[in-house]
Order: structure tokens, then sequence, then C-alpha cells
């Protein structure tokens, strides 16, 4: 029992020895990452890696405009790439109180049925209708008012419209969107 418990106790001498052996020692990257990996370290090294970052494309567009004669987008085309992340800020610069705006983003030659259909859900809805054609839609805005939305933009290269849904406002407020 003696030689046991001594095998025992030169063991844990032995394991405490080698754990505090570093001590004092600064770490570099060539101490704990050595230069020949095997192929499976190296790769799951390469997956651990931090891939949730994604260049955001930040565009605006300004909603302009006090009467329903003069009221429009400062762009009638904006572009982003296929299946990028997009964060559109919508500018409101009308100053008088009905110039409420949106930007609802459909399918190609969907807009009008959409800001139809919109007109029909009222502003409880934010004049946004349930539908499959739309990709991305932001709340209202008031005059002076600014509001984001972010989406993933359609992976399918092309085009598709945005449209203002306010009654009655899609007929000078739309324009393209080119997904390339």
């Amino acid at each position: 029992m003696r030689k046991v418990t001594a095998y025992f106790l030169g063991f844990i001498l032995a394991l405490s020895m080698a754990a505090c052996g570093n001590q004092g020692k600064q770490e570099t990257a060539e101490q704990t990452v050595p230069a020949s990996l095997p192929d499976s370290i190296a790769v799951s090294q390469t997956v651990a890696s931090d891939s949730t970052l994604q260049v955001v494309e930040e565009l605006t567009l300004k909603a302009l405009g006090d009467t329903i004669t003069d009221i429009r987008y400062d762009h009638d085309t904006l572009k982003v790439k296929a299946n990028s992340f997009v964060k559109l800020t919508l500018i409101n610069e009308g100053t008088k109180q009905p110039m409420v705006h949106n930007v609802v983003i459909t399918e190609e030659g969907k807009y009008k049925l959409t800001a139809l259909a919109g007109a029909k859900i009222g502003p409880t809805g934010n004049y946004i209708p349930a539908s499959e054609v739309i990709i991305a839609a932001s709340p209202l805005a008031k005059p002076g008012q600014s509001v984001i939305i972010e989406f993933t933009a359609p992976a399918k290269q092309g085009s598709y419209d945005y449209v203002c849904t306010y009654p009655g406002h899609w007929r000078r407020m739309h324009g393209k969107l080119i997904v390339y």
C-alpha cells in the first residue's frame, strides 16, 4: 500500500511541476500554433474563424416635396449586390403633415398592385399589405423623420421596384432597385 501511495504522490508532483513549468514565459503565436499542423486541425481553425461579419451596403433615399404634385424620391434607381445585407435609410424631407411616406420593395412590376392593396390596409398596417411579392418595407416616416430598414437583397440578379404605398403616392413615388 505504501508503494501505491508513493507512486501516486510522485505522479501528482510530476503533474504539478509540468503544469507550473511555463510560468514566467510569455506565449507567442509560434509557441501556441506549431508551424506544421495536421490538415484536420488547420481546417477546424479555418472554420472556427469569425464568418459572421458581412459587408453592409448603406443606401439613403429621400422623400421630397410638400404637395401631391411635387412629391418624389430623390433617386429613381438604387443598386445593390445580389444577396448583400442592405441598410436603407428613408429620410422624409417633407414639412407638411399629410406628407407621410414609406418605401416598399417589391418584385418587378408589382409596385402598383402593392400600393393599391396597401391603401386598403390603412394606417394601422402602415399601408403595407401582407404579400409574397414584398421583399422589404419600412414603417411610415412623418415629415422630418427618418426610418431605417435592413434586409438581404434578393439572390437573383435583376430589376425590382420600390414604391411609397401611402394612398395616392405610388403614382409619383416609385423607382427601380437593380440587383447585380
